[in-house]
């Protein structure tokens, strides 16, 4: 304690001794404050958000087919590689419907060729089916000629019994007169009766032959529908031999387009499942390729379709990259609250690699609306302010803005402290800035 007082003497009357204290700092120059009124102005408003490179299309290849993996194919842009090296992998760049492997699954094969002998089968029924029918109409076509012909015989039966009939008449009369004797008069009767005889004998054999014109009539009809029942049979055989070999199909795992293997989890040997969720190959689409930006909520209403947009690639050596909004989700993403935007460029030069960082601008002009110098909208916690000059004071009001460009603000409308109402900014105020160097019921030269 002693040593401190001792030391304290000492310092003491060197500061007194001749030694000024340094001097006070200036103080700020006072910020000049401007007066001015609303204006009508069209803000060009510039959205910065960043966004990401990302394919068109991207497809994960499964097992349609149960088997196991019997060939993964050579990449022909390969031939020049080791052995091991040649077949396609990742990076291998594929054409639609290009072969990447193929699955083997014998059963199918045979269940594809059990079909096809099916179909046979079924055409060679269809055929037999058609003869039938052929010999059917012959069958009925004889049986009508064989009713004409007994039709014809009846009436030869008819013309006997009138003859016999006649000549019946003809020889009572002569026996009465007595010009023939009885004999002759039994022998007639006997020529009627074998004439009408034979008369019944001609009708019953046209009853049978019409019967047997039904009857080929039906059998006709018969054959007519094994017919189309053979055909039918003949087109449901072939549409299941043309489902087996879709079937067969699937055991190529082909590109749904030209892109590039992105993925590939197949390996020659490999036990693969019908309706397996696990991708062997991952192929995408990367010409063109979409260039998502997430827009935030209060700049999502001035994002639209065929918009411009300037992109910097740091990935890419040059200038901006101007494209235009092909598309957006027109909804807002639940969590983040902002609006999918979806840019498509063109990339034949493969330059564009999927998940490469892009800065994106988007350009809107906004209609004009009155408007304020940016500087004279402050905050008051997070409630936006402007300062009004009324009898040569500052009189601070609550606003409601529109949109802004970072020079100046657009002001729809303001609210005295205590006032329920708001008022329309109509041009006629006169608003002072900076805000921030603004107090309520400052003077204001």
């Amino acid at each position: 304690m002693h040593r401190y007082l001792l030391l304290l003497a000492l310092v003491v009357p060197v500061v007194g001794c001749g030694r000024k204290p340094p001097p006070a700092p200036p103080a700020p120059p006072a910020v000049p404050i401007t007066v001015a009124k609303p204006t009508q102005r069209a803000v060009k408003r510039v959205v910065e958000q960043p966004g990401t490179v990302r394919p068109f299309d991207e497809t994960a290849l499964s097992a349609n087919a149960s088997g196991y993996i019997d060939a993964i194919e050579p990449d022909p842009l390969k031939a020049a590689r080791p052995d091991h090296d040649r077949l396609i992998d990742i990076d291998s760049r594929v054409t639609k419907d290009q072969v990447l492997a193929r699955i083997a699954a014998p059963e199918l094969v045979e269940r594809a060729k059990q079909k096809d002998a099916l179909v046979d089968q079924a055409r060679a029924e269809e055929d037999q089916a058609k003869q039938a029918l052929v010999a059917a109409g012959a069958g009925a076509t004889a049986a009508e000629a064989n009713v004409a012909q007994y039709d014809a015989a009846v009436e030869r039966a008819d013309a006997l019994v009138e003859r016999a009939r006649k000549e019946l008449d003809r020889v009572k009369k002569l026996v009465a007169g007595g010009m023939a004797d009885t004999q002759t008069l039994d022998e007639t009767q006997f020529q009627l009766k074998a004439a009408e005889a034979t008369h019944k004998e001609a009708k019953a054999r046209v009853a049978a032959a019409k019967a047997a014109v039904t009857k080929a009539g039906a059998d006709r009809d018969k054959a007519d529908a094994d017919v189309t029942a053979a055909t039918a049979r003949l087109a449901v055989a072939r549409a299941v031999a043309r489902e087996a070999k879709e079937e067969l199909r699937y055991l190529d795992i082909r590109a749904p387009y030209d892109g590039v293997v992105t993925r590939r989890a197949a390996n020659r040997g490999d036990q693969v499942k019908a309706g397996d969720k696990v991708a062997l190959f991952s192929v995408a689409r990367v010409d063109p390729v979409r260039v998502v930006v997430y827009v935030p909520e209060a700049d999502a209403g001035l994002v639209s379709a065929g918009q411009e947009v300037r992109l910097a690639i740091q990935a890419v050596q040059g200038p901006e990259v101007v494209g235009k909004v092909a598309r957006t989700s027109w909804a807002l993403e639940p969590g983040s609250r902002t609006l999918r935007t979806e840019i498509d460029l063109p990339n034949n030069n493969g330059l564009l690699r999927p998940g490469t960082y892009v800065h994106a601008k988007l350009s809107a002009e906004l209609p004009a609306a009155w408007a304020v110098p940016a500087a004279a909208v402050g905050k008051v916690g997070d409630e936006p302010v402007m300062y009004l000059v009324e009898n040569g004071k500052a009189a601070r009001v609550a606003v409601q803005l529109l949109k802004g460009d970072g020079q100046f603000t657009q002001v729809r409308r303001y609210k005295r402290a205590g006032a329920s109402d708001w008022t329309d900014v109509t041009g006629a105020e006169q608003v002072a800035s900076p805000a921030a160097a603004l107090t309520d019921g400052q003077a204001v030269p």
